[in-house]
């Protein structure tokens, strides 16, 4: 019987980090979707119905709390886990996983291995 893959949406407009990003999580195992801007992720949210959405919080046009806002407003995507990227952060030496108004936001660069606790993390043990 074949299991199914978990599909996470990613959202940033650095297309190395979405590169990279992709790479990693299919190499997890994962399902990767990817747009590159704040309007997108907000539209194909509720199309490609994610477990679990990786947005940068800072995007052209929608950041990425904006569209947070949007997509907890809706019955289709309200229950979506995000976990937030940034590369910019009020203190460079806390790159640790940091929870902002119950937020999960990792720093950029990102710890490969800090972000794969993450990802499991928000997607719970199956």
């Amino acid at each position: 019987m074949e299991t199914v893959r978990k599909k996470i949406l990613v959202a940033d407009d650095d297309k190395e980090c979405c590169a990279l990003l992709t790479d990693y999580l299919t190499e997890l195992g994962y399902e990767v979707v990817v747009v590159f801007d704040g309007a997108s992720l907000y539209r194909r949210a509720p199309e490609v119905r994610p477990d679990l959405i990786i947005s940068d919080l800072e995007m052209p046009g929608l950041s990425g709390g904006t569209v947070e806002m949007l997509l907890r407003a809706s019955a289709q995507t309200r229950d979506i886990p995000i976990i937030f990227i940034t590369g910019k952060s009020p203190d460079r030496q806390a790159r640790l996983v940091e929870f902002r108004e119950g937020k999960r936001i990792l720093c950029k660069p990102l710890d490969l291995k800090e972000f794969a606790v993450a990802v499991q993390e928000e997607l719970g043990s199956d």
